[in-house]
């Protein structure tokens, strides 16, 4: 149980020996993941390497790029000009209104087709569905696992990985830091998702209260979790829907001027 509302103390990413790797953990929140590039960019500044990334949803994507060697910014013209929600990808026929099977082609030429041929080992977080369970992925066939990691529920169709069905690693856990419970090195965590306080104004509707009312549910899955780690940078996205491209460049230089500021 939470006795307190976690804090970050980001001054602890200054006070890390450059040169020393950490394990990273990139939380979900589709397009509110590229604020993950802006920790990503601080820690190359930094010098710090990362020796492992276990990642969910949107993080996973954001993590199998940047283990297939693409640069931050990068990523970040990835989803400025790609856009993830293509009406012309509703499908009538399988049970989530966008096919996520699309997606592959999207990753083509940007993503290893395994984990064994990434630059940095990568774990990524999916719920099996028929097993009602959190699996982690972490060697052979890379795409299906992101795929799924990233099908949020009733919006993307599960993906089918060896007879099961695997969808969201979110639904369950948001905050992979269960791959690293046996390793010494220092644990850094990046949170896209935190919800901010809200108004009566912002909660005149029903979608605008199940959509705040679900962020609270998960903070409350994952909070527990930020104690456990060196330090998690919580950004504060809550402003975001994360689920538009137009929201992109403003996501990117929020979370910019969110970690700056705190470092300063």
């Amino acid at each position: 149980m939470i006795k307190e509302k976690y804090h970050s103390n980001l001054k602890i990413l200054s006070e890390l020996p450059s040169g020393s790797p950490i394990n990273l953990v990139l939380s979900g929140g589709a397009e509110k993941g590229v604020a993950h590039l802006v920790l990503l960019e601080k820690l190359e500044e930094l010098g710090i390497p990362i020796a492992h990334i276990s990642a969910c949803s949107a993080g996973s994507l954001v993590a199998a790029m940047y283990a297939s060697g693409m640069r931050p910014q990068e990523i970040l013209y990835f989803f400025k000009t790609t856009e993830l929600f293509k009406y012309s990808w509703i499908t009538l026929k399988k049970p989530g209104i966008f096919n996520s099977y699309n997606y592959s082609n999207l990753l083509e030429g940007k993503v290893a087709t395994t984990f064994e041929a990434l630059d940095i080992p990568i774990t990524i977080s999916t719920t099996n569905l028929n097993k009602g369970c959190t699996q982690y992925f972490n060697k052979g066939a890379l795409i299906k696992p992101v795929l799924a990691s990233c099908a949020i529920p009733g919006l993307f169709n599960p993906i089918r990985i060896e007879g099961e069905l695997y969808s969201d690693g979110g639904v369950l856990d948001n905050f992979p830091i269960d791959p690293f419970k046996d390793s010494k090195l220092p644990l850094i965590g990046s949170y896209v998702d935190y919800p901010s306080e809200k108004t009566n104004t912002e909660l005149n509707s029903t979608f605008k209260v199940i959509s705040h009312a679900s962020k609270l549910l998960m903070l409350s899955s994952e909070e527990h979790k930020f104690f456990s780690t060196t330090l998690t940078v919580c950004f504060p996205l809550g402003e975001f829907s994360g689920f538009t491209m137009k929201e992109v460049p403003e996501i990117y230089n929020s979370a910019k001027d969110y970690l700056e500021k705190s470092l300063a």
